[in-house]
């Protein structure tokens, strides 16, 4: 018998389709991922399937987060899922239909057949959802309510000078991320180098200087790579990040507004050094990574404090300027060691960046204080890079399993875990707000 709640639709509603069987292979799986997560399984081609839940995905989200709804109990929506162990696409899914989402394992094949079955065509049915004790017609879930804004993580990657590693780590991070089914855009923001551009073997026919110079829209910079995630391509020439002039700013910042909200993470890809402009850049996003070696250490170390001393003087300016402005007092950016020989190396050198923070910066100040956060460390593995750039491809797909790509791939789940990712406290209904209030300050 179907699941039944207050929430659901009579049996009327509900009905069992019909499909060709699926190999026993996917069977197996799904219900290994099943009871290896303690989630339900679910085969949609026997299961009860509301079409008024149905209605609640639009086709595009369904196919590519590969989640079919299958019946509402009170305000929990239990859906089928290719990947029910991915955080980004149960919250994603989450804000699009205004429910808790109960996620289940489905076979491959037959959640395929399902999705065609239900959106293939674009045709679906169209039915009104109530919730809970709401009266008749109160529960209704219009287009636009479904719709929610998405809730967008901005990722800065610094370094204090070059060959540190922060372009692979952007690229592959990128890649980690869109894994995980987040739609992700990767801007390169290196206005002289273009390096993704290299490590990609993309090399899109618009860049960001484009925009600046007002030759083209920012959405038209845009393409797709066989990675996916999107990507904002960088440029060629003298020009950098810290010429970027205040009318320049505001229209990327504009812009920039617009298109973000297509995506769960932006990942920025800054030039070396500690420019005003790239402190801006990076201390404007939710998350500052930045990324030393053991070489660089204190090079690691003068970006952190150079870090530092840019975001008190803007939450001063902030808390001057804005009224009832809360400031933040820490400012926490998140370390990765590159080219260590060993894990234990890695911490210790993030160890010896924070304890210096703590008697050079955090003994003598007042109000506010540094405290870094140790995302990681990537052991140093010449010959896989090597390999990886000579096929133009992210090292996580040309080798996904040695310790460099596994390192990658556990700082990609502390941004998609809320209990392991840093969350800065914006004193901002939106972190887009922050964004501009930053990149906008003549200062």
């Amino acid at each position: 018998m179907p699941l039944r709640g207050r929430g659901t639709r009579s049996d009327k509603r509900s009905r069992v389709y019909s499909f060709p069987s699926q190999p026993d292979s996917d069977t197996k799986i799904a219900k290994s991922a099943a009871k290896r997560l303690g989630v339900p399984f679910v085969d949609p081609t026997r299961a009860h399937i509301e079409p008024a839940v149905v209605a609640l995905l639009e086709p595009e989200m369904a196919f590519r987060r590969q989640a079919l709804p299958i019946r509402l109990v009170d305000d929990t929506l239990l859906v089928a899922m290719l990947n029910p162990e991915q955080p980004i696409a149960i919250k994603s899914l989450e804000l699009l239909t205004g429910f808790n989402i109960r996620p289940a394992a489905a076979p491959k094949n037959s959640l395929s057949a399902a999705l065609q079955r239900f959106y293939g065509n674009g045709k679906y049915p169209r039915f009104e959802v109530k919730r809970g004790r709401k009266k008749p017609g109160d529960g209704a879930l219009t287009k636009n309510q479904r719709e929610v804004e998405r809730i967008t993580q901005n990722i800065s990657i610094i370094s204090n000078k070059g060959g540190v590693g922060k372009t692979h780590l952007s690229v592959n991070l990128a890649y980690a991320l869109a894994k995980t089914g987040a739609r992700v855009l990767l801007i390169d923001t290196d206005l002289g180098n273009a390096d993704i551009s290299n490590k990609i073997g993309l090399f899109p026919k618009y860049h960001l200087m484009d925009f600046l110079e007002k030759k083209r829209q920012m959405q038209d910079l845009i393409v797709s790579t066989k990675f996916g995630f999107d990507f904002i391509g960088g440029s060629y020439g003298e020009f950098k990040l810290a010429n970027l002039y205040h009318a320049q700013k505001i229209r990327f910042i504009n812009h920039f507004k617009k298109i973000s909200q297509g995506y769960d993470f932006v990942i920025f890809d800054l030039g070396a050094g500690i420019s005003r402009t790239v402190l801006d850049f990076a201390l404007a996003a939710n998350h500052t990574v930045i990324v030393t070696t053991p070489q660089d250490v204190i090079s690691g170390y003068a970006c952190t404090k150079a870090g530092f001393s840019r975001f008190k003087e803007i939450e001063e300016r902030l808390e001057e300027k804005l009224p009832d402005y809360e400031p933040q007092w820490t400012f926490s950016p998140m370390v990765v060691i590159n080219q260590v020989h060993d894990f234990r190396q890695g911490f210790e050198l993030y160890d010896t960046i924070k304890k210096t923070a703590d008697d050079n910066i955090n003994a003598v100040e007042g109000r506010f204080r540094i405290n870094a956060e140790y995302l990681g460390s990537i052991l140093y593995d010449k010959d896989s890079l090597r390999v990886a750039e000579g096929k133009r491809k992210p090292l996580l797909l040309v080798s996904p399993r040695i310790k460099v790509s596994q390192s990658i791939q556990h700082m990609a789940t502390r941004f998609c875990n809320a209990k392991d990712a840093y969350d800065p406290k914006m004193k901002f209904r939106h972190p887009l707000k922050r964004f501009a209030a930053i990149l906008s300050q003549k200062m």
